[in-house]
């Protein structure tokens, strides 16, 4: 006989609200707390706290992934997820048993080849800018256009050195980029996704698959999490995120 889940619903993010690269650590990082494996050896770990908060999470909810990372990188994430999970920016939503969800696959798709040229000159100008400071010590910026089953998904940069060098070409990028594209600047994370690719999107064609009437709870660092966490009956921050940070300048 099957038993219903009747357990609450957690649609959380990953990066900076579950874990954390090691120097971003307010604790020395632990080696049996680590949350996920990065392939350039930054690793991300969890303070005690965000272990004890996890270990109570995973008995108390059904605990779902809402991340930027895509399926190769939180298919690094050390913890175990159980049910569903949202990928890259909202752009894959993977079944219980790891598949994508065909339906909203092929609507991204559509997305994804009307922005295709878009990103592409995006990557473009960055290239350029590397190009004219190629005198110094650092190449300027890494860059890279997120892709799923071969799809062009969003487009994300990174400082090498000063966070501030993303002063110097986020104008020029946004400019480009126009309302064809949600923009986004967290830290050192610049990003460019196009409008209709969203975790919000994507937690609301989840929240009508999974049905029921099960209370739903959002939690997430970043301005962009927020969309999401609001279409949720309650909303979890961590302190010193970039939503708390905005809180208090208000």
């Amino acid at each position: 006989m099957n038993t219903i889940d009747r357990r609450p619903v957690l649609y959380t993010d990953l990066d900076d609200t579950l874990f954390q690269t090691s120097r971003k650590m307010t604790e020395p990082a632990c080696e049996t707390r680590l949350g996920a494996i990065a392939t350039n050896g930054h690793h991300s770990y969890m303070t005690a706290d965000q272990a004890r908060m996890l270990d109570w999470l995973q008995d108390a909810t059904r605990l779902i992934p809402v991340t930027a990372r895509s399926t190769d990188a939180l298919s690094r994430c050390q913890i175990p997820f159980h049910h569903w999970k949202v990928a890259a920016n909202g752009a894959v939503i993977l079944q219980p048993e790891g598949t994508p969800l065909a339906d909203w696959q092929e609507t991204v798709r559509g997305l994804s080849d009307a922005a295709r040229v878009g990103l592409e000159v995006l990557n473009d100008i960055t290239v350029t800018c590397n190009a004219e400071h190629a005198f110094q010590s650092v190449t300027r910026f890494r860059h890279w256009i997120v892709e799923e089953d071969g799809m062009p998904i969003y487009f994300c940069v990174k400082s090498n050195g000063d966070e501030r060098w993303l002063d110097d070409i986020e104008d020029d990028l946004a400019q480009v980029a126009g309302a064809e594209f949600t923009h986004h600047r967290n830290g050192n994370n610049l990003s460019f996704t196009p409008v209709g690719i969203s975790k919000q999107r994507a937690v609301a064609h989840l929240d009508a698959v999974i049905g029921g009437d099960a209370m739903r709870f959002g939690m997430g660092d970043s301005l962009t999490d927020l969309p999401f966490m609001r279409s949720c009956h309650m909303m979890m921050i961590p302190p010193g995120s970039q939503i708390d940070t905005n809180i208090g300048s208000q």
